[in-house]
C-alpha cells in the first residue's frame, strides 16, 4: 500500500498511474471516502468487487467529470435532466438507462444487465482534476468492506482496508453517502436517502 496526500503536487500524476494499471485507490469525496477503479476496465472491476466483498449481483456506480460525458452514456428524459440540472455536481447518485451505442468504454460487469447504472459528477475540487488527467471514468464504491460502517476518517482506510493506493483527503465532507435516485419510464424512486433528503427531491420535480 502506497500512501499520499491529495495536497502532495505529484497526487493527480500518481492516482492515474494506478487507476491505468488496474489497481486499486482510496480517496475522500465529497461525501465519504470510496474506493476507485478504471471503470472500463473488467480486470480492476473484478478486483474491486473481491477487495470489498461485494456481491457481483450488486452495481457499481461510476464518477463523471461532466454532465456532458453522463448524456453521451444515458439517455435523459425530462425528469432527470430537470435533477440533473439542480443537483449536479452534488451528493447525488443517479441511475439511469445507458445508451446502447455509446462510444465511452465501461466495463460489462459494472452492472446486472438490467441496462441501468448509476453515476455521479461531485463537487471535489480533487476529483474534478483527477477525472479531467484520467480521461474517462472510475468506478467508485464506498471504502470499506461489504456490510461494515463506510470510512469517513484517513486512518480508517489505513488501518481497515489498505488499497493499492491510500489518498489522504482529511475528514470526508458530509460524512455519510449520497442519496441515490432511479429514474425509470418518466418515474423517480429514491432508493437510498442520503445527503440530500427525500423531501427536497421529491419538491425538486413537483
Amino acid at each position: 500500500m502506497k500512501i499520499i496526500s491529495q495536497n502532495d503536487k505529484n497526487a493527480i500524476k500518481i492516482a492515474v498511474d494506478f487507476l491505468k494499471n488496474n489497481k486499486i485507490i482510496s480517496l475522500a469525496t465529497d461525501t465519504i471516502y470510496g474506493l476507485a477503479v478504471d471503470a472500463s476496465s473488467k480486470i480492476a472491476v473484478d478486483a474491486l468487487y473481491d477487495f470489498k466483498k461485494r456481491q457481483k449481483s450488486k452495481p457499481i456506480a461510476i464518477f463523471l467529470p461532466n454532465l456532458a460525458m453522463a448524456k453521451e452514456i444515458f439517455v435523459f428524459d425530462e425528469i432527470s435532466q430537470k435533477i440533473a440540472k439542480i443537483f449536479l455536481p452534488g451528493a447525488l447518485t443517479l441511475i439511469l438507462k445507458k445508451r446502447q451505442n455509446s462510444k465511452i468504454k465501461l466495463a460489462k460487469n459494472l452492472n446486472n444487465n438490467d441496462g441501468f447504472l448509476g453515476f455521479r459528477i461531485i463537487k471535489n475540487d480533487f476529483i474534478t482534476k483527477l477525472l479531467n488527467e484520467f480521461g474517462g471514468a472510475i468506478a467508485v464504491t464506498s471504502a470499506n468492506i461489504s456490510g461494515d460502517k463506510n470510512a469517513v476518517f484517513f486512518d480508517e482506510i489505513i488501518k481497515n482496508l489498505k488499497p493499492d493506493l491510500a489518498i489522504d483527503g482529511g475528514i470526508s465532507h458530509e460524512k455519510i453517502p449520497s442519496t441515490i435516485v432511479k429514474i425509470a419510464d418518466g418515474k423517480l424512486t429514491i432508493l437510498r436517502e442520503g445527503a440530500i433528503s427525500s423531501n427536497t427531491i421529491n419538491s425538486s420535480v413537483k
